[in-house]
């Protein structure tokens, strides 16, 4: 067998392998790509009137239909996009007004898109990465989202991509050193990921009514919040992550929670 043939022979096992892919949508193109790619969904559809395919954005925008076509999963699965149907999309609400603000002042526009980011699955790793520790590394940021997005070393690129496309929305900064930080969370309103009763809440009160009587009854609500809260390094215990910490509690609705500590330690392996 000769050596072209030998190469024709790896490249089709090679077509015929199944590839591995990331569980979440990640972007295919980059930030610039994603921006255009939305306001043109708004033009297409009349700002959000009329479902529109890929191909009608491809045509306003002047992007190629694979292009357009290619982030259509991730735009829906960030809440951009709404797919009324197979094969039709319209722009939310939010990405309406960011695309039709943005042409005044796109710094402030951008508010629409953070909002919509921290409420899909890659904002909520940026906010919890964030709750306790002031700052990460790009590395750091990339590690965490590929673990939830169940990514491959083959989504390296599309990881990048999608850090590219939080710090264009002002989620996250980035100083020159490429250190990552928290960015503009104060317009921005994070669901929790299970609905937690405030602590004044938690007794309820049940009302009987025995003929002309009316009787109250207060009933006790428990609530049981198990933390684990995982340590590198023993030096990590200061005071000041401690503080973070409580702070972090007293953000989730129970500011009155009493905290119980136990610590267990696991030992090396010789």
């Amino acid at each position: 067998m000769s050596k072209d043939e030998e190469q024709k022979v790896e490249q089709q096992i090679k077509t015929k392998l199944p590839k591995l892919t990331a569980e979440k949508a990640l972007p295919l193109s980059g930030a610039d790509v994603l921006v255009r790619v939305i306001k043109g969904y708004v033009v297409a559809s009349n700002g959000g009137e009329s479902p529109v395919k890929y191909s009608d954005v491809a045509s306003a925008t002047g992007l190629g239909q694979s292009t357009v076509s290619a982030n259509n999963n991730f735009l829906s699965e960030s809440q951009i996009l709404v797919s009324p149907k197979y094969g039709y999309y319209v722009p939310s609400q939010e990405a309406v007004r960011f695309a039709r603000e943005a042409a005044w002042d796109e710094e402030k526009a951008k508010s629409y898109l953070r909002r919509l980011v921290a409420r899909c699955w890659y904002g909520q790793v940026v906010v919890q990465n964030f709750a306790l520790r002031p700052s990460l590394s790009r590395s750091e940021m990339k590690k965490s989202l590929a673990i939830k997005a169940g990514a491959t070393e083959g989504d390296s690129s599309a990881l990048d991509r999608l850090i590219d496309f939080i710090l264009y929305t002002g989620l996250v900064l980035a100083d020159d050193a490429g250190t990552l930080t928290k960015g503009n969370l104060d317009e921005v309103e994070v669901p929790a990921q299970t609905p937690t009763p405030n602590i004044e809440q938690m007794a309820a009160v049940a009302t009987q009514v025995k003929g002309d009587v009316c009787v109250q009854q207060k009933h006790a609500v428990a609530m049981s919040v198990v933390l684990h809260v995982h340590l590198k390094d023993w030096n990590e215990l200061t005071p000041e992550n401690a503080a973070r910490l409580r702070d972090w509690i007293d953000k989730v609705g129970i500011p009155d929670a009493i905290v119980e500590t136990e610590i267990e330690t696991n030992p090396s392996s010789t």
